[in-house]
Order: structure tokens, then sequence, then C-alpha cells
């Protein structure tokens, strides 16, 4: 195999290494489309229903859609290009005075009530160790509250030839 041949390869190889596992390719109007609101808190509301079920006395719920575009060139070659979406949620709860923490990218209503409750079973587990319950000092609820990142320009909305020209151009 030719140097070259190899550095391909290779290349390729880093890339797809590069994706996160748990990512899933999409389309760029897939990429651009926002998850609905009512959604998210219907899934929000799933996994806190059945995290107080299962005897946690404070839980909280963080919906994660993580968007990415990659573009590989080598010298004067594109040798990638991939969007990918990682969308998940993490639950913390206090049970019996102990947190306990779970994860889930199973976004069904099936999934999130099963992360909520493996997060109350860690804390009811590890409970058992601890000397002292932790104690959540009072605090004013702020209800609920959705976070976007603050976008000046959503680089989606480039067009992939404009990023190509750029990232081939640095190799001239």
């Amino acid at each position: 195999m030719k140097r070259r041949h190899f550095l391909h390869l290779g290349t390729l190889g880093l890339s797809a290494a590069a994706l996160p596992a748990f990512a899933r390719n999409i389309s760029i109007e897939e990429a651009l489309s926002p998850v609905d609101t009512a959604l998210k808190k219907q899934m929000a509301d799933t996994a806190l229903n059945a995290a107080r079920s299962r005897g946690a006395s404070y839980a909280d719920v963080r919906i994660g859609r993580y968007i990415n575009q990659f573009i590989n060139t080598r010298e004067r070659r594109v040798d990638a290009v991939a969007n990918t979406e990682s969308y998940g949620m993490g639950v913390r709860v206090l049970a019996n005075g102990c947190w306990g923490f779970a994860a889930t990218d199973n976004m069904t209503t099936d999934g999130i009530a099963k992360a909520a409750a493996l997060a109350v079973q860690i804390a009811k587990a590890n409970a058992k160790l601890m000397d002292a319950p932790v104690q959540l000092a009072p605090q004013k609820g702020y209800g609920e509250v959705i976070w976007k990142t603050p976008i000046l320009k959503n680089a989606f909305e480039i067009p992939i030839k404009e990023k190509l020209d750029l990232l081939l151009a640095v190799n001239k």
C-alpha cells in the first residue's frame, strides 16, 4: 500500500472514529428544524413523574440536542462531510438523602422513565454508604426554564461550498 493511500484510509478511519458513537447522521433540513417545546415538556414531565413516583424528593431534567457538522479535507481533497445529532436527557435526583444520576439517548416514554427510575435506584443504593444525608438549602424556585444558546449566525445556514472553499484554500 502506498503511503498516500495509507494516509487517506487512515484519515477516513480517524474521521469516522471522531464522530461520537451516540450521534446519528441527519440532513441539513433536520438540523435546522427545532424540537417542539411541547414535546420537550412532555418528556421532562415523564422523567419528573417517574422519579417522584419511585421516591425522589427532588428531581431535575436536562434535555440536550447537540448538532455538529464535520467537514474533513486533506490537501486539496474533501474526505468527508457529515451532519450529526446527539439527542438525550440527563436526570438528577435526590432520594433517601443521596444524589443519583442517569442519562439516556432513548427518548421514548419508556426510555425516559427507565432513566429516571435508574437515577432513583442509584441514589437509594448510594444512600446506604452515606454518613449524613444531603440537605438542600432553601431556594426560591424558578419554575420551567428554557435556555437556548445565543446564536448570531447559524453555521448550518452557511453553504457547504463556502466552508469547503475556505478549508481547501488553507492547503494551497
